[in-house]
């Protein structure tokens, strides 16, 4: 846990960097290592414009609905909002084939399709998470959180 921490860190601290191309997919990873790919949700070039309250927490729970389906069908292995209402407002790290795969992947998120986040690919390998199981609790819209 750590290390995948230690990694999203040095991550970040690099998230304005021009996007790298994708090391081949035979690239010769250390054993019990895999590509991924860091999404970073930045705010997109709607992201200042009023929207109606009611709008705005339709497309919240349809964005993370769609966040939900991507974890459950094995493409995103991590997702969450960053804290610090910075132009990075969030990270994915999605199991892809190709960068482009994993942009197509990203950008379906209806939150991306309206224009108030745009996403950011950068190819990077860390320990093979594909053991891991994430389980994301149904949240009721009529009870405060």
């Amino acid at each position: 846990m750590k290390a995948i921490l230690l990694t999203l860190a040095l991550l970040l601290s690099g998230a304005d960097t021009a996007q790298a191309p994708s090391p081949s997919p035979t690239a010769n990873f250390p054993k019990g290592m895999k590509q991924y790919f860091m999404g970073f949700l930045v705010r997109g070039e709607k992201s200042g414009q009023p929207i109606a309250k009611d709008q705005l927490n339709a497309l919240q729970q349809q964005h993370l609905a769609y966040i939900r389906s991507q974890a459950k069908a094995g493409k995103y292995a991590l997702a969450g909002p960053l804290l610090d209402n910075g132009r990075i407002r969030g990270v994915l790290m999605i199991n892809a084939a190709s960068a482009e795969d994993a942009k197509n992947i990203a950008s379906a998120d209806p939150m991306v399709k309206s224009g108030r986040l745009a996403v950011e690919i950068h190819p990077f390998i860390v320990a093979d998470l594909s053991c891991v199981f994430t389980e994301y609790q149904k949240v009721n819209p009529t009870v405060a959180h």
